[in-house]
């Protein structure tokens, strides 16, 4: 199981290999097989499933010519070691003149740690709408990155979230109105933060764009379920793992420039919490949709 709410850097520093490069890291093993680097591990010692599904994603993407990826459904099986390769199993399941859907595993030391299901969509002239109108929020510049916010109230904050988010990212993030869920716990489970990955300028490939998009989207998704319940989500009295992800590709996209992931919480219970995601860009077009349930228990002594 993963960690919700991102990847920690509790090992050392961040590496100085550039993150881009880092997260794209997949080779052919063979026959529709990869390889792939595990990265920073989280506090709890394991891959950070948004690298999980950028990986496998990428795998799928290698063996299927042009399609760009339309949607995937993911589920985290186990948690995977960031001291081996991870190696990423493709099985082709159809292939026809504008589909490809491929199923994805992800193994370790002959280990299952994670499956996806990804369908890959030639684009098509068709029907257009959008039912989803972006939040009334202040754009990027008007907000602070969620670094700065944690340092000026680091007397204010619990350890567990200046550790988490005092240093650097893998994406730059800056949260909407992160007092009310830092320093204080909200009723409603929903929160909403600008992201981007500014070293995504260099990617050319719009199929690449859409593995790192989908890197970003499990930053701070699941854990908006448990901001009614418990803070700070990455508390050691706390356990939040994802079991799964969901992802839907609406329209192109440019991970450089800043998104708006607008995320909220419609139920949690029996142990389980289900959120949702949509992803805009600065235009107010929806970009992608997102959904994970996680698992989240109080740690008692």
């Amino acid at each position: 199981m993963i960690v919700a709410d991102g990847p920690l850097h509790d090992d050392g520093p961040m590496p100085t290999r550039d993150p881009i490069s880092d997260i794209l890291d997949v080779t052919q093993a063979g026959p529709d097989r990869f390889t792939g680097s595990a990265g920073a591990r989280n506090h709890l010692g394991s891959v950070f499933g948004g690298r999980l599904l950028a990986q496998a994603l990428l795998s799928g993407m290698k063996t299927v010519e042009a399609l760009p990826a339309s949607s995937f459904h993911a589920y985290f099986l186990a948690a995977g070691r960031t001291d081996r390769l991870i190696d990423y199993q493709v099985v082709r399941l159809r292939d026809s003149r504008r589909f490809a859907n491929r199923q994805i595993t992800a193994c370790q030391d002959g280990q299952a740690i994670f499956t996806m299901m990804a369908e890959f969509h030639a684009p098509e002239e068709g029907f257009v709408h959008q039912n989803a109108p972006m939040p009334a929020v202040p754009p990027p510049e008007l907000v602070a990155p969620i670094q700065h916010f944690v340092r000026e109230r680091v007397a204010e904050l619990e350890q567990a979230v200046t550790h988490n988010f005092a240093a650097a990212l893998a994406i730059e993030m800056r949260p909407i109105a992160p007092e009310k869920y830092f320093l204080a716990r909200p009723t409603e489970a929903a929160r909403s933060f600008w992201f981007r990955q500014s070293d995504a300028a260099a990617v050319e490939d719009s199929r690449l764009q859409q593995c790192l998009l989908a890197f970003a989207s499990d930053y701070w998704l699941a854990g908006a379920a448990a901001i009614p319940h418990f803070l700070p989500t990455n508390s050691g009295e706390f356990l939040i793992t994802s079991m799964d992800h969901a992802m839907w590709f609406h329209r192109p996209a440019r991970c450089e420039d800043w998104m708006l992931h607008d995320t909220s919480s419609p139920s949690a219970g029996n142990g389980l919490g289900l959120t949702t995601g949509r992803i805009f860009d600065r235009d107010g077009r929806l970009i992608a949709s997102t959904a994970q349930e996680c698992l989240m228990r109080r740690i008692r002594a």
